[in-house]
């Protein structure tokens, strides 16, 4: 048998094809979850699953254990793989201490580093390098009330590496767990301030 020249169209065609394989190949590996899920909820509340994402590392099994403190306060932290990564609370408290729990002159605050007053969760919200706090006026048990919301990083090495896009992704995932987190826990927009959305 004599082998046959392929021209140059049938070559052109083979290289075409086997570059769209390899590319098809090298997207469906392509993605910013890896082989985690991340969950649309999180410590038993409602959250927006693409702003979860940044702050969890690119793969792993997230697991979340919450703890109800009683009155109005709940804890609970994040986990991949069994290392800890998030840690959230919620505290219902007296009306007007949350403008102060979110303030620049918060020392907790301060500890999570370079704070600023930031918009878009709850009447006063504050995002620094490695956490986020929002506070919120609500009703809670029929009687006006704050609600205080924490968003923390734990660990080492803290998702996004980037200390300004650490900052965008807690804002953003701020904005979607805040309101949900005072609902869940009995506190519904009240009177004053803009309050829980």
């Amino acid at each position: 048998m004599t082998p046959r020249r392929v021209g140059r169209g049938g070559t052109r065609a083979l290289v075409a094809a086997v570059t769209a394989g390899v590319l098809a190949v090298g997207v469906a590996g392509c993605g910013d979850s890896g082989d985690r899920a991340v969950p649309g909820r999180v410590c038993g509340v409602p959250v927006d699953a693409d702003a979860l994402a940044p702050l969890l590392p690119d793969d792993g099994k997230v697991a979340d254990r919450r703890t109800d403190k009683g009155g109005g306060s709940v804890s609970c932290r994040v986990s991949v793989n069994g290392s800890p990564v998030l840690h959230l609370a919620g505290d219902v408290t007296d009306p007007g201490t949350g403008a102060r729990a979110v303030s620049l002159a918060d020392r907790g605050l301060g500890r999570l580093g370079n704070p600023a007053l930031v918009e878009g969760a709850g009447d006063t919200a504050a995002v620094a390098d490695r956490g986020a706090k929002a506070a919120a006026r609500c009703t809670w048990q029929g009687r006006d009330h704050d609600f205080v919301g924490l968003v923390q990083l734990e660990g080492e090495d803290p998702v996004p590496a980037g200390t300004e896009d650490r900052r965008d992704a807690l804002l953003a995932f701020l904005k979607s767990w805040f309101p949900a987190a005072a609902r869940a826990q009995g506190c519904t927009p009240g009177s004053g301030g803009s309050g829980v959305s």
